[in-house]
């Protein structure tokens, strides 16, 4: 994220690790979650034969885990950027939505996806979580 940052010249970007954040401390936190690459199949074309059908799950749970950690830093009116290149709903509005139902405490503000066919770039989705309380 150094590099990208520096590439950038974005000198507003502040990294913390979570484990030594403090609860509620923070304005906004990006999340890049790993997910299954199926928005950039085109370009990963092993990720045919390597993508088993239990790997969703699995993937679905760490993100939903990073999600809920990254819930605890976000001071209220702060906001979360939610995003993958995948192409799934499990892993995009419907774990968004998922989230939102179970903590209350977070509203969508914004998200948007990106197809592939339609839209000839690779696959991506990312939304804008608000914490209201």
């Amino acid at each position: 994220m150094s590099e990208n940052c520096a590439r950038l010249g974005a000198a507003c970007v502040e990294q913390r690790d979570t484990a030594t954040a403090l609860p509620s401390d923070v304005d906004r936190i990006l999340i890049d979650v790993p997910c299954s690459n199926t928005g950039v199949m085109r370009r990963r074309v092993d990720l045919r034969w390597r993508l088993k059908p239990d790997e969703l799950q699995r993937l679905v749970t760490t993100q939903l885990d990073l999600l809920r950690k990254a819930a605890g830093l976000v001071k209220p009116g702060g906001s979360i950027v939610y995003s993958t290149c995948s192409l799934e709903p499990e892993e995009n509005g419907g774990l968004v939505r998922r989230f939102i139902t179970e903590s209350k405490r977070f509203e969508l503000e914004d998200e948007q996806e990106v197809n592939p066919v339609k839209d000839t770039v690779d696959g991506a989705y990312a939304a804008s979580i608000k914490r209201i309380r």
